[in-house]
């Protein structure tokens, strides 16, 4: 499970960077928006945590290590340039960047293959790697 934190920076980011759609977070509606238009939804497929200090002067360090995922919901048969173009400029606003306390490092491609369509819908996603500073002092 990533870190709270990470979550609401990444939000926070994408938000700052994306103005093409409905945003949609963990645990919200599935599908196009309620116009039928595209939506971009954000992910935390995985995170792992490891011990990097043990209870020095100003307590524990973690280092978690995972990847978001974006995946832009489009109207099936509509084609893709447009959608690649936006996704293009939002893997660019995460690409070896830091922010929050989050580094970032190289963002996938989209990848299209037959798990694209979906009920209608046209999918494309990219995941970024990720790591994040965890310090954790004993009460």
């Amino acid at each position: 499970m990533a870190h709270l934190a990470v979550v609401k920076a990444v939000e926070a980011r994408l938000r700052e960077h994306w103005s093409h759609s409905t945003i949609r977070v963990e645990n919200d509606e599935d599908g196009l928006d309620e116009n039928g238009g595209p939506v971009l939804a954000m992910q935390f497929p995985w995170s792992r945590s490891e011990w990097q200090t043990v209870e020095g002067p100003d307590g524990s360090d973690f280092l978690e290590e995972g990847a978001f995922r974006f995946v832009l919901s489009i109207r099936r048969g509509s084609g893709t340039d447009v959608a690649r173009g936006w996704l293009d400029d939002l893997a660019g606003a995460f690409r070896g960047t830091q922010f929050d306390g989050v580094q970032t490092f190289a963002p996938s491609s989209p990848v299209t293959d037959d798990r694209n369509d979906v009920a209608g819908l046209y999918r494309l996603s990219f995941s970024v790697p990720y790591e994040f500073l965890i310090q954790h002092k004993e009460a």
